[in-house]
């Protein structure tokens, strides 16, 4: 924003030209009683640095052919000695090219000493201030907004930091619960006090369940970062291990699981797929009706892609529900499951992750196939 006054430096040997300048000023602000202009002369180079080096101006008149110093190299000097003081350049005559030059060096403007007019003269100083002071407050506030961008990143590392040594120390301490309490459970197996063996049951349940919503929780904290290595899947070994986390609800629900025999190979992260599987499998067992039948199952697809996928017997999704599944906080029946619906949320991005895609097809009355591709080995074999 400008002063009032302006306090303007205007670097000229002419005399005649200096008193021209004062004239124009005159007459210029005279017509605008809100801008005034105090000028501050000097008729060298040398002597103009002298004040730079002593006070800070609002802008900077710059003859370019000055007695003492080549005109891009004295408009370098004062740059140098006044980086945030707008700078406009002054001549005689000059071309088209030496005007784009001293604007692309880092000048406002750049006027003809000869032809210059009164309102053309303020308007160009009222002009330069203002660009100057948009250019610098908005430097300004980029970069206070990267330092807070700074800050806020290393907050967030070192809380992502804490937070897995949390879960982790928390994951290792519910081992020893859950191995324990296991331990229990088979002792106690043929007490004759239900009460007894269905609490030692439900101890170890939970303490699976909990195991598994610190790992989705450590998963979800990972999914913020950058990309991340894919391999060669050892799909059987995945899947085996989303059952085994999934055995308790399996047992309950009296489902039957039915798996195929071997795998397509398929390039992945073998944590993050695990996760895809758990959850589909999961929704399969909620939703799949009573006993449900859950059949896995894969496809090669043309464009080389293979596509897994998980199949329920229950009772089927509308369209509109199947457009919603894939959002967060979207569950299949609100008012049947408790969760934070976060699921399949979770899956659309670990399989995009992966460079696959995620779907469902459905029909009411007649269950449902939810499924993600993921990219094939070259030379594909079975696992």
């Amino acid at each position: 924003m400008k002063s009032n006054p302006i306090h303007l430096l205007l670097i000229e040997d002419e005399t005649a030209v200096v008193e021209h300048f004062r004239e124009l000023l005159d007459i210029s602000t005279n017509h605008y009683e809100t801008a005034k202009v105090k000028i501050w002369h000097a008729d060298s180079l040398t002597a103009s640095l002298t004040y730079l080096n002593s006070r800070q101006f609002d802008v900077i008149l710059l003859d370019l052919s000055l007695p003492d110093s080549d005109g891009l190299t004295a408009f370098g000097q004062v740059k140098k000695l006044a980086p945030t003081t707008p700078v406009i350049t002054l001549s005689r005559q000059s071309t088209p090219q030496e005007s784009i030059q001293v604007i692309q060096l880092g000048a406002q403007d750049h006027l003809l000493k000869n032809i210059v007019t009164p309102d053309a003269l303020l308007r160009a100083i009222l002009y330069a201030i203002e660009r100057e002071y948009l250019v610098t407050d908005y430097t300004r506030t980029t970069l206070d907004l990267s330092q807070k961008a700074a800050e806020l990143e290393n907050r967030n590392l070192a809380l992502d930091e804490f937070g897995h040594t949390m879960a982790h120390q928390i994951q290792g301490l519910l081992g020893q619960m859950v191995g324990y309490a296991s331990l229990l459970e088979v002792q106690f197996s043929n007490s004759e006090d239900a009460t007894v063996v269905q609490a030692m049951s439900r101890i170890v349940e939970s303490g699976h369940k909990m195991n598994n919503v610190i790992t989705e929780l450590l998963l979800l904290a990972s999914l913020r970062s950058g990309d991340i290595e894919t391999y060669p899947l050892n799909m059987r070994h995945i899947v085996n291990e989303a059952l085994k986390r999934l055995r308790y609800q399996i047992l309950e629900t009296k489902a039957t699981i039915i798996v195929p025999d071997a795998w397509p190979a398929a390039i992945g992260h073998a944590s993050w797929i695990e996760e895809a599987w758990l959850n589909y499998i999961s929704n399969g067992l909620k939703y799949g009706g009573d006993e449900p039948t859950i059949e896995l199952g894969s496809d090669v697809l043309e464009d080389g892609m293979l596509r897994f996928w998980v199949k329920d017997d229950g009772e089927g999704l509308s369209e509109l529900d199947q457009k919603r599944l894939f959002r967060p906080h979207t569950r299949l029946r609100p008012k049947r499951v408790r969760g934070e619906g976060l699921g399949l949320s979770i899956v659309n991005r670990i399989v995009k992750k992966c460079g696959g895609d995620v779907g469902v097809e459905s029909e009411l009355g007649h269950g449902s196939t939810f499924w993600f591709t993921l990219p094939a080995m070259r030379s594909e074999s079975s696992t």
